[in-house]
């Protein structure tokens, strides 16, 4: 008979969105200082665009931004100290989780879900960008974890999971690309905390804009929406008809359910100013969120073209129909980053 682990206190396996702002909410959350997962997406400049096409690989189109600093921002315009750890030891990686578990503390971490035994995936799938929280320990060979369904969109049921010292090593473990887990994991120091301010806002929104509107090498922002509306439509030179069908499929999951809170993180990125809003009374933020609750709008229109490719007898006329509904988006997308740069220049 399986033994009932109990959380630590103060662990509550909350609903979410995405899985790096839900883990981070129910960190903040154990340290006494909750911040919803919207304001921790904003205030790490975490809205943008990435359309990455590996050769061997399917194309993946993400709709988040700053994924290299997300956690260092965050910490910065919250007082925070967020540190980012990996390893490629096991045995240090192992040694580094107990010495909080055994402290009562949740860990953050990253992990292969196709590995993570409460997810229901095909064999093949991997994807290592997944963070989720431990939050309990029988001390011995099992954890317990908090995590959140993948099948929905929007707001996703949170839940808790067992999972062995075993099944985790192999998902922190995992050498599939483009997001092997590398034993990564943070760790967090609240000492300094403060709620984020009108200059904290205002830098992450800056940072957001400029990220977007002024395209640089690997982060080319509203550009790269227009790009991926140009080669989306050369797929079926490269792929075979199921693929291109799959490749399509991929375009629902990672634009309206795969951890995006729905329409690409645009409703959350909405919601975001909206908070924003509240906290530096400025109104023109509330009038900038109504433009990407409508950009939301149109990825989610966009996205639920592609939930039944394998079932439409001609893909084509939908492959014939993305440039000009990527380009409306890209198009409210600039009007709303310049509404942005002028609100809080």
């Amino acid at each position: 008979m399986e033994t009932i682990i109990k959380p630590f206190q103060n662990c509550p396996a909350l609903d979410g969105y995405h899985c790096q702002t839900s883990s981070l909410a129910k960190i903040f959350l154990f340290y006494h200082h909750p911040l919803s997962e919207d304001l921790l997406l904003g205030l790490g400049a975490g809205t943008g665009f990435m359309y990455l096409h590996e050769k061997g690989a399917y194309p993946l189109v993400a709709g988040r931004g700053n994924t290299k600093n997300f956690f260092h921002d965050i910490g910065i315009r919250t007082g925070v100290d967020i540190r980012v750890k990996s390893t490629t030891s096991k045995e240090l990686a192992e040694e580094a989780l107990l010495n909080g578990l055994k402290r009562n503390e949740p860990r953050m971490l990253y992990g292969d879900m196709g590995y993570l035994p409460w997810f229901t995936l095909p064999g093949s799938y991997h994807f290592g960008g997944h963070t989720f929280v431990l939050c309990g320990y029988d001390g011995k060979d099992t954890f317990l974890a908090s995590d959140m369904d993948q099948l929905a969109s929007g707001l996703k049921n949170g839940f808790y999971a067992q999972i062995t010292k075993e099944q985790l090593s192999k998902a922190r473990n995992s050498p599939y690309k483009p997001f092997p887990p590398g034993n990564t994991y943070l760790e967090f120091d609240f000492s300094h905390f403060h709620l984020p301010g009108r200059e904290d806002i205002s830098s992450a929104i800056r940072q957001t804009v400029d990220q977007m509107m002024n395209p640089r090498a690997g982060n080319p922002g509203v550009m790269e929406i227009r790009r991926a509306a140009k080669e989306i439509t050369g797929w079926p030179a490269l792929y075979r008809e199921d693929e291109v069908r799959m490749c399509l499929f991929h375009l629902y999951i990672f634009i309206e359910v795969g951890g995006t809170g729905g329409g690409c993180f645009r409703y959350m990125f909405a919601r975001f100013l909206k908070e924003a809003a509240n906290i530096t009374l400025n109104d023109a933020l509330i009038r900038a969120s109504e433009i990407f609750n409508r950009s939301g709008e149109l990825f989610t229109g966009f996205a639920n073209r592609f939930q039944y490719p394998g079932k439409n007898g001609n893909y084509r006329s939908l492959l014939e129909e993305i440039p000009d509904a990527l380009n409306e988006i890209a198009d409210v997308e600039e009007q709303g980053y310049r509404m942005l740069k002028d609100a809080v220049s």
